[in-house]
């Protein structure tokens, strides 16, 4: 399990899209991993509860959860990893070396969720994903002959969510969408494209249901 605990992650300015956590690392260009830090994330991915019990106010890590890359996610307080989710969080040579995840404060990811950050992933404050939710940041060019290889091209783009988003179980976002503050999403939705806060959205391909006032 690749886990950076950062103390220090920044809060969200703010309402709306632009509310989502950011670090510096997550907007860092791509390095190779250096034989050190493979070795480092090798033996945090063995280490995923033990390494939250030492932080019990930064991460509670439940069994069966498996991070991936553990330097490349940024935690605040208080957050939830619940059995058997999966976060990817980038860094491999496929992805250019790319990639991060960044949850806020109090952030709850629920059993069997998928976080794929190659193309990275910013999780505001009180946000929860329902069980078996998946957030793809990366996708493939369909109509490209390399889909034949060893080595598909691939397509990396990034996904935002604002504050206090909850969002159902088995629900679907691709890379580009940007969730504002206080949004909803269905089970079983789909998600592409930017909405701004109070949005509720419903359906496969998503439709918005409704709109509230976020104070």
């Amino acid at each position: 399990m690749e886990v950076h605990y950062n103390r220090t992650a920044q809060k969200p300015a703010g309402k709306g899209i632009s509310s989502a956590m950011t670090t510096d690392a997550a907007h860092s260009p791509g390095n190779p991993v250096t034989p050190i830090g493979r070795v480092l994330n090798s033996l945090l991915e063995l280490l995923p509860t033990k390494l939250a019990k030492l932080w019990a106010r930064q991460l509670s890590c439940e069994a069966g959860t498996k991070v991936v890359m553990p330097t490349r996610l940024y935690v605040g307080r208080g957050v939830t990893l619940q059995r058997r989710c999966l976060l990817h969080c980038g860094g491999k040579s496929w992805c250019d070396y790319e990639g991060s995840i960044t949850l806020g404060d109090h952030v709850v990811i629920g059993p069997n969720c998928v976080l794929y950050g190659a193309g990275v992933i910013r999780i505001g404050d009180y946000t929860h994903l329902g069980p078996g939710a998946m957030i793809m940041t990366q996708s493939g060019v369909v109509d490209d002959k390399s889909r034949f290889s060893l080595a598909p091209a691939r397509i990396h783009e990034a996904v935002e969510i604002g504050r206090g988003v909850w969002i159902g179980a088995g629900a679907v976002l691709v890379g580009g969408t940007r969730l504002g503050d206080g949004c909803t999403v269905s089970p079983n939705s789909v998600v592409s494209g930017e909405y701004g806060p109070g949005t509720t959205l419903v359906g496969n391909p998503a439709r918005v249901a409704r709109t509230h006032s976020v104070s």
